[in-house]
């Protein structure tokens, strides 16, 4: 990856810029970490915009990655302290980009390790559901011991059987590449 910059934001999806470029989305929780895994991806700070308050990431961000392809910001989903109607009109958000977006090659499914969730769960199953490719990718994994880590692959095993599972840190370069390979596997073919 040689360059990253921040392309477009929309509400909707016929909102975005039309461009035939493939698409990496990622989608999570609020507060799992999607902006940060995209600055930690792109080597930049400060390109996604990073909050400690859930529920930041509104719209949906595209970010031209070497002129090539776009990685795609998508608002959490399920936090609690916004309306039900704002969590529902999020909710139909994700999902109308993600039945819809025909750019789309990949989603990153991007789980807290120290909280993975029901939500989570049901984002695992509508994805396979709808057969959109995707990796689950398991962040903040530093902040657990090795016991804990233990069992949480223990639970991620049984609770998302199958699933190609990347596990992330910000400290670490190793994920990051493992996680690029994944990018590049999915936008091969168009790029």
């Amino acid at each position: 990856m040689k360059s990253a910059t921040y392309f477009a934001s929309a509400v909707k999806l016929d909102e975005l810029p039309r461009d035939e470029r493939p698409h990496v989305a990622m989608v999570g929780r609020s507060n799992a970490g999607k902006s940060s895994l995209i600055n930690h991806l792109t080597s930049r700070k400060d390109l996604a915009h990073v909050s400690s308050h859930p529920g930041r990431t509104q719209t949906i961000n595209l970010y031209e990655i070497d002129k090539a392809f776009f990685l795609v910001d998508l608002p959490g989903y399920g936090y609690a302290k916004k309306s039900l109607q704002t969590r529902g009109n999020f909710s139909e958000m994700i999902k109308d980009y993600l039945r819809h977006a025909t750019q789309l090659r990949l989603v990153l499914l991007i789980i807290d390790a120290r909280t993975p969730s029901a939500l989570d769960a049901e984002m695992f199953a509508w994805l396979t559901r709808m057969k959109i490719p995707f990796v689950l990718i398991v962040n903040k994994v530093d902040q657990l011991s090795k016991s804990e880590m233990a069992k949480l692959n223990q639970a991620l095993d049984k609770k998302y059987p199958g699933a190609a599972r990347i596990d992330h840190s910000v400290d670490s370069g190793v994920h990051r590449k493992n996680i690029w390979d994944a990018i590049d596997l999915a936008v091969a073919s168009d790029v």
